[in-house]
């Protein structure tokens, strides 16, 4: 509280806050910068939260696109009178007259890629056989290839040099073929005896 005298003059205490009213204004400005921090943490962290929580999703495939109509996976069974038209990955049983045996084609394995693409290049495909039970013939002459500029082609070797293989029983064993062939669609005839079993389509890429 000021006090004035009768000249006019102001004593040393005027303008002065009360001690208990500044201690009150610091308690105050105290607890807003709290809460405030307060406020921003939580802000903060619900805004992160939702950023690393958030699920980004992608557009389908352009309806441009072709679609394949061939079944994947699947399981044939095969024999001479009754072969098969199969693609890499289908699981064919194949009956012989004189045996059993499951067989798989993966493959074309192909060089790494050039540019320009090359309309050649050598393709390695692999038959695997499991599962075999009595005679399974497997001569590299009971398979015929075709490339996609219909050239045909009498493999002479399987791939280390041996033309015929045992086929043990209840036993793996794969084979490779590999060829120079154009790029494109092509397929593998597999006729033991000349007589066609399964035909592999399968399509050469080089990009």
């Amino acid at each position: 509280m000021s006090h004035t005298n009768p000249l006019g003059l102001t004593s040393a205490n005027a303008g002065r806050a009360k001690p208990g009213l500044r201690s009150l204004l610091t308690v105050v400005v105290v607890a807003a910068a709290l809460a405030g921090a307060v406020i921003y943490r939580v802000a903060g962290a619900t805004s992160s939260h939702a950023a690393s929580s958030a699920h980004y999703t992608y557009g389908g495939l352009p309806s441009w696109l072709p679609h394949s109509t061939l079944p994947t996976n699947r399981v044939l069974a095969a024999s001479a009178s009754h072969p098969q038209m199969a693609i890499e990955g289908d699981v064919v049983k194949v009956a012989l007259p004189t045996g059993n045996t499951v067989v798989t084609l993966t493959g074309p394995q192909v060089p790494p890629f050039v540019a320009p693409p090359p309309p050649y290049t050598t393709a390695t495909l692999t038959i695997s056989f499991k599962d075999s039970s009595g005679l399974v013939p497997l001569r590299v002459g009971d398979f015929a290839l075709i490339d996609g500029n219909g050239t045909i082609f009498h493999p002479t070797a399987f791939v280390g040099g041996a033309t015929s293989v045992h086929l043990p029983e209840h036993s793996a064993l794969a084979v490779q073929i590999r060829e120079y062939m154009a790029i494109g669609s092509g397929s593998i005839r597999w006729a033991p005896a000349r007589h066609p079993v399964v035909t592999w389509e399968f399509t050469v890429e080089n990009d």
